[in-house]
This record gives C-alpha cells, structure tokens and sequence, in this order.
C-alpha cells in the first residue's frame, strides 16, 4: 500500500484529472490495482519484468475485473532494446528486483524503451509512476521523447542504488520540467540542478530515500 499512498500524494499537486496511469515497476499491482478501483485513472499501462511478480500482476488484474482497463508487459524498460538479468536482493521483499550483469540466480529478461508505449500519451492525460530500484535514469534515456512532452513523473529517489554518473543523467532527462516536489515533505520548488541535487544530497546524507514529482 506504501506506493499507491506515494501516488495519491503525488496527485494532490496536479490539477486535472489523468485518462492513463503508465506504471513502470508494476510489482503484483498493489499500485495500479486500488488506482483503477478508485477511478483515479481510467486505464493503466503496466511493465513487470519478474516472471512471478507478473504472473500474480496478471492473476489481480483478473481477479479484480480489470483486465478491460489494463495492458500489461512482462517486461524491463530501459534505455535500448535487448535482453538483461534481474535479481531478487532481498528473499522476502518482492519488490526488491534489480537490474544486474549477468551472474548466478539472475533471470534472463526482455528490455524495451518507454517511448515506444507512448503515442497517445501527453502530460495532459497521463501520469508516469515508475518504481526501478535505481534503473531509472537507463528507464529516462529510453523514454527522451515521452519525456520531452512534460508527462508528469513520480518516481523513487535513492541515491544509494544509483551511481554518481546516473545521478547526472537523471537529472539531465528531467531539467526540462518546471517543478519538482519531495513528497517527504510536499515542498514545490521551481526545478534546477542545485534544487534536485541538494534532495538527493540530504537522503544520502540521512542514508534515507524519497519518492519525488516532476511536472
């Protein structure tokens, strides 16, 4: 329930109403699922990437009478086409899959680039709501088109799961937006490199992380 918490609060600060919720890092749809129910959004494209967590993703959307108002991909999205590992870090945590070099116990996966699921898409009409574990800035490269449209973002900050030079890029795909929100603490602020960096400093500091809006 933690992230779908994350999402309402990321709505608060947007006026008009979404057509389509576009959740990357789907999980079993404990996001996306009570979005629809609570007619936040009226349909969701959804991308999973774990074999499992897809195939209970599918088995929630069915149980709940969604499969009408959601396309889902059981795959990564990333910064080009090809196939990646992924790897459970942590037994009981199911969200806690990573993409990774190939090594042992890592499941072999398809990648694809966002803007390749995003034609009919504005920052009008849909939300982005990604949750990576620090495969975000590979996710924003792959999606430089959607993102030249100003779709508002919500997505993890952590800085411990991200390298330096990811951080950059990150930052690089979004300094186009015109605000950015922590939603720790639900602060606007006007969007700069100084502003995203001095949030993503004070988590690393704190050895904490945050879920952030861009719009």
């Amino acid at each position: 329930e933690f992230d779908f918490i994350t999402l309402k609060k990321g709505l608060k600060f947007l006026k008009n109403k979404k057509k389509f919720l576009i959740n990357i890092g789907s999980h079993v749809g404990t996001t996306l699922i009570p979005a629809l129910k609570e007619n936040l959004f009226e349909e969701c494209i959804a991308f999973e990437p774990s074999k499992e967590n897809f195939r209970l993703l599918m088995a929630n959307i069915y149980i709940n009478k969604l499969d009408k108002k959601v396309r889902a991909y059981h795959l990564a999205l990333s910064n080009k086409i090809s196939t990646g590992y992924l790897k459970l870090f942590h037994p009981t945590n199911t969200a806690d899959y990573r993409i990774v070099s190939k090594t042992k116990n890592a499941e072999k996966i398809k990648m694809e680039i966002l803007d390749n699921y995003t034609s009919k898409m504005t920052k009008k009409n849909s939300l982005i709501f990604i949750d990576a574990q620090g495969h975000e800035s590979k996710i924003f490269l792959g999606g430089k088109k959607t993102l030249n449209k100003k779709i508002p973002i919500i997505f993890e900050l952590d800085p411990f799961l991200m390298k330096e030079e990811n951080q950059l890029t990150l930052f690089n795909s979004i300094k186009h937006y015109s605000k950015i929100v922590d939603l720790e603490n639900s602060k606007i602020k006007k969007m700069s490199k100084e502003v995203f960096f001095q949030i993503l400093n004070k988590y690393l500091k704190n050895k904490s992380y945050t879920d952030v809006l861009v719009f």
